[in-house]
């Protein structure tokens, strides 16, 4: 019984400790993640938490060196894996049958991971396509555990919600293409109507670009965007669209 009980001490605590891998979650419907320390952060640094949601089919290093590697706020960036196995890779809910499935899940661990690691303030929320569509619905259902959430070039049907109540609380800054066709920019203006029907406080920023340009065209703006928010965080700076951001916010959890 001893030796079981420090085997378990010690799996648990090389768990909670690992960092800057793929590690899993604690539960059934755990979520895969890789961690990275943005302007000289580091795993002992309580940092405001951005987490970021890759499209469909990518993986979480490609992600993060195509769209999140300018980032030089002092930051924890925790990119999460797709939960569904596909042909094409590791993908994000679509069905509603999926979202109800999996999009409380994704939460809880959000909230797991704001605990694991020494976090100030709410996360940052991040998701690209297919993860944005994921970003979208954690803006309606459970926005309370968020600041901010930046959906870009991604869409949310209002049936994907499903009944369940509505918590919308985060800043939404939602971005697409008009040249789009992967997921047509009438379908991101669709998502934006949804969310202000539901009271979620939302800004639409449409771009000049098609469905990458996070990757391109639109990547320093959007990390700036980032940055500044997250720096917020650090310093309590005051943001032009937001009065709120002018108070320091320092839940450590």
């Amino acid at each position: 019984m001893k030796n079981f009980l420090q085997r378990f001490v010690t799996n648990f605590s090389q768990w909670w400790l690992q960092d800057s891998s793929i590690s899993t979650l604690n539960n059934d419907l755990g979520f895969n993640y890789l961690v990275k320390y943005s302007g000289g952060g580091s795993h002992s640094d309580y940092l405001p938490m951005l987490i970021a949601l890759h499209g469909d089919g990518d993986t979480v290093d490609s992600f993060y060196e195509s769209a999140l590697n300018q980032i030089s706020v002092p930051a924890r960036i925790i990119i999460i894996e797709g939960s569904i196995s596909h042909e094409i890779g590791y993908v994000w809910p679509w069905s509603v049958a999926q979202f109800e499935q999996y999009g409380a899940v994704f939460n809880e661990d959000v909230d797991l991971l704001s605990t694991k690691y020494s976090t100030i303030g709410k996360p940052v929320l991040l998701g690209f396509s297919g993860g944005g569509g994921m970003a979208y619905y954690q803006a309606v259902k459970h926005g309370n555990s968020y600041s901010y959430i930046f959906p870009i070039s991604s869409l949310l049907a209002s049936e994907k919600l499903g009944d369940s109540s509505s918590q919308p609380s985060a800043k939404v800054y939602a971005y697409h293409g008009k040249s789009d066709t992967v997921i047509p920019f009438s379908e991101g203006k669709k998502t934006v109507k949804l969310l202000k029907k539901k009271k979620v406080e939302v800004s639409f920023i449409p771009f000049e670009g098609g469905h990458h340009g996070l990757f391109s065209e639109m990547k320093s703006e959007i990390t700036q965007a980032i940055e500044e928010r997250l720096q917020s965080f650090l310093y309590g700076s005051r943001l032009p669209d937001d009065s709120s951001s002018s108070e320091s916010l320092t839940r450590h959890k």
